[in-house]
């Protein structure tokens, strides 16, 4: 692997000499991008210790060089392109040195293992947690060849793929949650025009491919020669493999290993689009086939699952309005014919209006049963993939909602309307109200029963404003909010009966001010009051982020955070700083220093659990 990358390094620098050289002809040219992005971190005590908690453990002491080199060669119609990553980790923790810190503050509880045996079932579960963290690696992240001739595009590699609203699928890069999902295999798109109709036809086909690696707590996905038959011996040719140790050995197969945390999922899918101008018609579906499951749960132990959909745009002549729908069904099938589902169906509506000075936005869901298609990895292997998922199913929320909990989407009814006001050139005034019923959030319900025992009634409402100065250069946004979770039934807790479920009230700031010359100061802020009753705290807690910044330029930025949480969870307060300098404006050096607390994280309904971090990071990237 050292070689295929050394070779791609001198193949891309080599067409990128001749491409230089040749005289200008009617040829097509030869253009080279090479961006190299290389992460130095190293975390020394996160502050998450647990008693008895070996995870907690070793979090700590730990440095990683992760490197990531992307090469992309275009000829005319013809493209070419490599991410290789390599991840080399210069010190991580020992299962020894694990097990006996954690006798050290071992907590008194008379009749317990003695210190010895203790010991020895720490080493042994610190070996299994380490069995697949901290390994080195040089693999082909990303690999395709692509043809792209305006009206017939084609690719064989690595690429993206969205159908409609990401109901049906979704696999896509989110650069904010550090996750880039791909299809592996075939791609293929075609453009033509039936009198004023065009229509667009595209097929993907292939393996799944996520990113095997965790930045933020060094695990990595492993597959083994069991779980790649067919055409995933060359889909997962040269990605990390599952390895064997003295403290997880191993399996005849992968699910029979802790170390083989992966097994290939495979899709078909297809999207045909009709667009007549005002009204665009599309029909997509998808069939995502599985190997038997790491984790048994309701979508990963399903053999296949199918999902299609029909959506609708339409757009008012004058431009100023537009109505988006979908509609969805989907099918879990199991081979064994155990557990078997009623077939689930979703409903989706968006639409806006400009009524200058004022903007209208409507967004609704029904669904019924439909899941995300969850990868299959090994949750208690690989807890930090739980959430990496191939659709997207549109929450109708606001981007950041990160309280929808348990499987709150899969059972749902609600949406949200929300309204912006241009007060005066530069001023504006925005608010929604949402409301949902969810039948997922209180107890699991697969079958999505709508009884009241399973009923959550939630109120999502938040305003704010916006000011904006002639130049743009100046800009604030405040966002006040808050948000009611009640069950329809009161349920049991230690301080008695109740009906809620969650409370939360939060203010989101944002701005940006021009201090003079080429200074500009930039404040950023979540802060929220939060209460969750059959959490782990019994009253409520506030938690939030801060970060203040100086860009000097377009070429430095200087910024200090403060991180709180008062829940039960130590520590409360985190501190950090960074700086940021760009000699170019496709290069750039980072550094961070400090710490940051583990969240939850979510995009536009796409979520993450981002583990805490205390140490130092620098990161560096170079496009040339």
């Amino acid at each position: 692997m050292r070689g295929l990358r050394s070779a791609l390094v001198v193949a891309l620098a080599t067409a990128r000499t001749v491409s230089a050289a040749e005289p200008e002809t009617s040829e097509p040219t030869t253009q080279v991008e090479l961006t190299e992005v290389a992460t130095v971190s190293y975390a020394w005590d996160n502050r998450d210790f647990q008693p008895n908690d070996v995870a907690t453990v070793v979090n700590d002491k730990w440095g990683v060089w992760y490197n990531r080199l992307h090469g992309k060669v275009t000829s005319g119609a013809v493209r070419f392109g490599m991410r290789l990553d390599n991840a080399w980790y210069f010190t991580s923790p020992d299962p020894t040195a694990a097990a006996l810190t954690l006798v050290e503050n071992r907590p008194e509880n008379p009749g317990a293992l003695p210190d010895p045996a203790y010991f020895r079932l720490k080493v042994q579960q610190s070996g299994e947690e380490l069995s697949n963290r901290y390994i080195n690696w040089l693999y082909p992240a990303k690999i395709f060849v692509g043809y792209d001739a305006g009206d017939v595009d084609a690719t064989l590699g690595d690429d993206y793929a969205e159908f409609g609203h990401g109901i049906v699928l979704s696999v896509r890069k989110h650069d904010e949650l550090h996750s880039d999902d791909t299809i592996r295999g075939a791609h293929a798109s075609v453009k033509t025009k039936l009198g004023d109709t065009r229509i667009r036809l595209k097929a993907v086909g292939g393996s799944l491919n996520p990113l095997r690696i965790d930045e933020g707590s060094g695990r990595y996905l492993g597959v083994d020669s069991s779980v790649t038959p067919g055409f995933l011996k060359i889909t997962e040719a040269g990605m990390p493999r599952a390895i064997g140790t003295d403290f997880a050995p191993r399996g005849v197969n992968c699910a029979a290993t802790a170390t083989c945390t992966y097994a290939p999922d495979r899709v078909v899918a297809g999207q045909l689009a009709l667009d007549f101008g005002p009204v665009e018609l599309d029909t997509q579906g998808s069939v995502l086939f599985r190997q038997a499951p790491l984790t048994p749960d309701t979508v990963r132990s399903a053999s296949t699952i199918t999902s299609i959909s029909e959506s609708a745009k339409l757009t008012t002549p004058d431009g100023r309005g537009s109505l988006g729908l979908e509609g969805a069904v989907q099918n879990l099938s199991r081979s064994d014919g155990l557990n078997d589902l009623p077939m689930g169906h979703a409903l989706y509506l968006s639409g806006s209006y400009d009524l200058a000075p004022v903007v209208l936005l409507v967004e609704a869901r029904h669904y019924r049963r439909l899941f995300p298609l969850l990868a299959n990895v090994s949750v208690a292997n690989a807890r930090e993939f739980s959430q990496v998922a191939w659709n997207a199913p549109p929450t109708t929320e606001a981007p950041y909602i990160d309280t929808e909990f348990g499987s709150f989407a899969t059972c749902v009814t609600g949406g949200r309307a929300r309204a912006d006001y241009a007060l005066a050139r530069g001023i504006s005034a925005f608010g929604w109200f949402g409301y949902y019923q969810t039948f997922g959030e209180i107890q699991a319900n697969d079958r999505c029963e709508t009884g009241d025992e399973f009923r959550n009634d939630v109120y999502d409402l938040a305003s704010g404003f916006e000011l904006r100065s002639r130049d743009s250069h100046a800009r604030a946004t405040l966002t006040i909010g808050a948000r009611f979770d009640d069950t329809a039934e009161p349920f049991d807790t230690p301080l008695g009966p109740t009906q809620v479920y969650y409370r939360e009230i939060y203010a989101r700031y944002d701005v940006v001010q021009p201090i003079g010359g080429p200074f500009a100061l930039e404040l950023q802020g979540w802060n929220r009051r939060r209460h969750e009753t059959l959490g782990p705290e019994l009253t409520p807690w506030w938690e939030g982020e801060n970060t203040v910044g100086l860009d000097w330029g377009s070429a430095w930025a200087f910024a200090f955070g403060t991180e709180y949480n008062t829940d039960v969870k130590p520590p409360t307060t985190y501190f950090n700083g960074g700086a940021r300098y760009r000699p170019t404006p496709d290069s750039s050096i980072g550094l961070f220093v400090g710490q940051r607390r583990g969240a939850l994280r979510c995009v536009g309904g796409v979520c993450r659990v981002v583990p805490g971090f205390e140490g130092v990071r620098l990161d560096a990237s170079v496009r040339f």
